[in-house]
Parts: C-alpha cells; sequence; structure tokens
C-alpha cells in the first residue's frame, strides 16, 4: 500500500525533506571535491611517481571508496529494515561526513610516508561504507513518503541534491583554485574545500534527528509481525505434536508399573508444562528479534538484485564519466586548462539538475520507466564512439556539448531509478534489497569506470576507442537488464 505524506505532519515532512537534501548534498560534495582535485592529491599523496601512475594510484584510492559500499548497504540496510529508516539515515551522514572532514586533516607523503596514503584509503572504505547505506536509504523513503501519482517526482528530489552537491563542490573547489595558487595548493589549499565539509554536517545531523517513519515500513512492521507469529505458531504446534507422541509412549510403559497412578500424574504435568499454549504469548511479545532482511532478501529477491544491479551498468558508468574522469581527461588529451574544465562540468551538471525532475515528472505522467530508460540507453551505447571520437577533435565546444549530452542522458535514467528499483521489493527488505543492488552495480560499473578506462588508456595507447568501446558494453548491459525487468517486474515500468 502507498503511504501519504499527509500521514506525516506538514512541517515534519518539509523538515523530512530538507534532512535528506542535506545529507545526499554532503555525500556528493565531498565525492566531488575529492575528484576534481585528484590532479592536485596525486601530487600530495604519491609525489614523485611517474603521471601515469600517479593518476592510476588516486583513481585507485577512489574505487576503494565503491569496495565497502555492498557491505555498508546490507548492514545499514538491515538497520533500515528492522529498525527504522530515520536512525539509519542519521548514522550513516556522521559516519560520511566525518570521515570528509579527517581527510582535510591528513598529513601528506612527505610528512608521515606511505602511512598517509594508507589513511586515505582507510578514509575512503569508512566512507564507502557510509554512502552504502546513505544514498538507498534516502532514495526509498522520498519514495515511501510520497503521493501514489508523484511516486517519481519525489524519488528525483534526491538525485536533484546529488547535483546540488556536485555543484557546491565544484563552485568550492573552483574558488579555491582561483584563490590559492602555486606551493600553497599543496600544502593547504586542497584541505579547505574539505575542512568546510563540517557545515553541512552539523546541519544534515539536527535535521536527521528523529525523522518521521513512512506510513508503508510501519504497515510492513505489522506484516513481518504477523508473518513470524504464523511462523511461530506452525513451529509450536509441530513441538507439541512430536513432545505428545513421545510423552503418549512413554505414559503407556509407565502405567503397565505404577500401581497409584503417580507416574501418570508427574506425567501429565510434563505433558502441560511442555504445551506450548502457556508460553506463546510471551513469545509473540518479541517476534521481530530474529527478523534478517538479508535472509529473506536472497531468500526470495535475488533475481531482483541481479537485474538492478546490471540496471545500473551504463547509469553509473555514465555519470561517472561524464562528471569525474572527463575534466582530468580534457585537461590532458584536449589541451584544456583544469579551470575551464571545472566550469564545463558546472554547467554540465547544472543542466542535469533541471533534467532530474523533468525526468520524474514526465514519468509521473505516463510515460514508461523502463522503456524510456532502455531507448536512452540506446542512444547512449550507439553513440559512444563516434563521441570519444569527437573528443579527438579537441575542440572546446564539442567536448562541452558531448559532455553535456551524456549527462542529460544519465540524468533522465536517474530521474526515475528511484521509482523503478523501489517497486523491486517489499517494504520488509526494501531498503536492504534497494542498497545492496545499487551499490554492487554502482561499484562493478560506476567507481570502477574511471580506473578502469585510465588502465586502458595506459595499457593499449587506445587514448579514445578504448573508453568508447567500454561505454558501449555498459549500454548494452543495461539495455538487457530492461529487457528482463519488463518481463519480470512489469510494475517497475508503471
Amino acid at each position: 500500500m502507498d503511504s501519504r505524506p499527509q500521514d506525516i505532519p506538514v512541517k515534519k515532512l518539509i523538515k523530512a525533506l530538507l534532512a535528506i537534501s542535506f545529507g545526499t548534498i554532503i555525500e556528493w560534495y565531498d565525492f566531488t571535491i575529492y575528484t576534481q582535485l585528484t590532479g592536485v592529491m596525486s601530487k600530495v599523496f604519491f609525489p614523485g611517481s611517474d603521471p601515469a601512475v600517479q593518476a592510476l594510484s588516486i583513481w585507485g584510492i577512489f574505487a576503494v571508496g565503491f569496495i565497502s559500499r555492498p557491505v555498508g548497504a546490507l548492514l545499514f540496510g538491515h538497520m533500515g529494515d528492522t529498525r527504522g529508516r530515520g536512525l539509519c539515515l542519521l548514522l550513516s551522514v556522521i559516519l560520511m561526513g566525518v570521515p570528509t572532514v579527517i581527510i582535510g586533516c591528513l598529513p601528506t607523503y612527505a610528512q608521515a610516508g606511505i602511512a598517509s596514503p594508507a589513511l586515505l584509503a582507510t578514509m575512503r572504505l569508512i566512507q564507502g561504507l557510509a554512502m552504502g547505506g546513505e544514498f538507498g536509504a534516502a532514495m526509498v523513503y522520498l519514495h515511501e513518503i510520497a503521493l501514489p501519482q508523484y511516486k517519481s517526482l519525489t524519488g528525483s528530489l534526491g538525485y536533484v541534491s546529488l547535483g546540488l552537491g556536485v555543484v557546491l563542490g565544484i563552485l568550492v573547489v573552483a574558488a579555491v583554485i582561483y584563490t590559492v595558487t602555486g606551493e600553497a595548493m599543496l600544502v593547504w589549499g586542497w584541505r579547505v574545500p574539505f575542512l568546510l565539509a563540517v557545515i553541512t554536517l552539523v546541519a544534515a545531523i539536527v535535521l536527521r534527528y528523529n525523522m518521521p517513519e513512512s506510513q508503508e515500513f510501519i504497515m510492513s512492521r505489522d506484516e513481518i509481525d504477523e508473518e513470524f507469529r504464523r511462523r511461530l505458531k506452525q513451529q509450536q504446534m509441530k513441538k507439541k505434536r512430536v513432545s505428545l507422541k513421545t510423552t503418549s509412549t512413554d505414559l503407556t510403559c509407565d502405567v503397565a508399573s505404577s500401581e497409584d497412578g503417580s507416574m501418570v500424574k508427574a506425567t501429565v504435568a510434563a505433558v502441560a508444562a511442555a504445551d506450548p499454549e502457556a508460553g506463546s504469548g510471551a513469545a509473540a511479545a518479541a517476534p521481530m528479534k530474529h527478523y534478517v532482511p538479508v535472509l529473506e532478501l536472497f531468500r526470495g529477491h535475488w533475481l531482483g538484485i541481479l537485474v538492478q544491479a546490471c540496471y545500473e551498468a551504463w547509469i553509473g558508468a555514465g555519470f561517472y564519466l561524464g562528471y569525474s574522469w572527463l575534466p582530468s581527461f580534457f585537461t590532458k588529451h584536449a589541451g584544456i586548462p583544469q579551470p575551464l574544465t571545472l566550469w564545463m562540468v558546472l554547467s554540465g551538471m547544472v543542466i542535469f539538475t533541471a533534467v532530474v525532475p523533468l525526468a520524474g515528472w514526465l514519468s509521473d505522467k505516463g510515460v514508461g520507466r523502463v522503456t524510456a530508460t532502455m531507448w536512452v540507453t540506446v542512444v547512449a551505447g550507439v553513440t559512444s564512439i563516434p563521441m570519444f571520437l569527437g573528443f579527438a577533435t579537441k575542440s572546446l565546444a564539442l567536448c562541452w556539448l558531448l559532455q553535456v549530452a551524456i549527462l542529460v542522458m544519465v540524468a533522465y535514467t536517474m530521474g526515475v531509478l528511484p521509482a523503478i528499483c523501489s517497486n523491486i521489493y517489499p517494504a520488509g527488505v526494501r531498503i536492504s534489497g534497494f542498497n545492496f543492488a545499487y551499490n554492487t552495480g554502482i561499484m562493478t560499473f560506476g567507481g570502477l569506470t574511471p580506473l578502469i578506462m585510465t588502465a586502458i588508456q595506459t595499457n593499449s595507447k587506445s587514448i579514445f576507442i578504448g573508453p568508447g568501446i567500454w561505454m558501449t558494453c555498459m549500454a548494452a548491459v543495461t539495455v538487457v537488464s530492461c529487457i528482463i525487468m519488463l518481463k519480470k517486474f512489469p510494475a517497475c515500468n508503471k
């Protein structure tokens, strides 16, 4: 059953939407400043190395943040599906924001040697755990509190916050680059964007404290309670039948050897004590005690996990291509100065942020969610190699237009993603399922894309064609998953 926003008081609903926004903003603000400062941070944490090795090293640590995301998805998914969405979202934003600030305080390689990149990787691992629970839980929460006719539009607000976080990160990085120059940037300038995260962190904690639960979650708790009472009763009846059968055998023997019947009385008392009806009330009082969402998830929803993870192949790869990998690619292979690449990403993400809610609105008006995603991805796959050949022209205008085209296509697919993927799972395992599949897909196809395409260029010397082939393959995976989704999960397309 769909929840209604009016189930939550208006003031608390507004606070909840702001809380989701601030948490998502800090999450993507951090990722943005990391990706936009890779050129500086590679020199800070890996000095003296070959530029190609530096790039591989810093993108490798970037990928580390994705390795722990599936683990975080299961941990926070369990919390969100058992203890509540609000607690999950509060703890995840704390675990995301604190390491961001700590990164700004880390010693450089010159100060601490190999311990410096090791500490950076550790912070990225912790952030990966937090992101594993943060973004998926936020998408599910937005989906659950939305009116039925605005499911896609409300769910898309999470990606609007993503866009705002990216834009904020780019503006801060640009401000630092323009005001801090030369050696000062390597010494302390790169730290400023990370330390500023403390502002949004405090705001997110205040807003996320004591968030109201969605009606769908509350109803799912009642359904799970009822299901566990039913299972408990079945187990009790089974034990009772076994106990009565065993006691009946003992009783026959005991009657034959007891003249005064005392043994019969003792045995009857034992039967009464073994009757589970006497303790059923206490057992039913805590039916949630042994509920493990991940077991329920893999027992009955493994196909949904696989389909969702593959569905995100091109979506994740396209996003990290357009907003994180292309800026350094343009600087190195198209001769575009780094400050200019920041403005290219900034303008592209402004357009991205505008297209996301438009996609959600169109979906709510009846445009098939999965069908539209499939055709957008087909276009993306067909144009991937020609797009990279366009980059080879080194034309500033063409590079910018192609980058915006990628981000627009990604924006449309992301605008409908929460409504599509939330409909794969019932409420009782929704955060666990959405989070695990989302983060597995993003880790495998999205987070590794910058590293893989950099490795392709380094090892094959195929600067333009190789990455284009990779993106075509990612599009093919998403298209196949869309076809399967239309057949196995038709509700996702409505």
